[in-house]
């Protein structure tokens, strides 16, 4: 964290226990041209749910490569609709200090959809 950047708020476990964290695997990657950050995303929650995300990871990740993927995502996050249609999550990712990259969160083997992270 650099000296002028602020520490996050202190939150309560009954904070953290309202988020709802799931490993997902990633099953169709695109990028969205008109995008600078963007790429849309269905993930597999298991259950045989699945779920579109917008992802900023456009300059760390090229589409096919993410494909079959396990990541984490934050299930229980509002919808939000953006410019390019509705983005129904977000996945957790490790950001440089200097934010000059990122690396998508990647759970050992065995870890399968839909399953809960705690």
């Amino acid at each position: 964290m650099s000296d002028i950047e602020e520490k996050p708020a202190t939150i309560t476990i009954d904070d953290l226990a309202k988020i709802d964290l799931r490993i997902v695997k990633i099953v169709s990657a695109e990028a969205i041209p008109e995008a600078k950050k963007l790429l849309k995303l269905t993930v597999d929650l298991g259950n045989g749910e699945t779920r579109q995300v917008f992802a900023g990871i456009k300059a760390s990740y090229d589409p096919e490569s993410l494909i079959g993927k396990h990541t984490v995502m934050v299930a229980n996050l509002a919808p939000r609709q953006m410019s390019f249609g509705m983005s129904e999550g977000m996945l957790l990712v490790a950001v440089a200090d200097d934010r000059s990259g990122l690396w998508l969160l990647e759970p050992h083997s065995g870890a399968q959809p839909g399953m809960k992270v705690q």
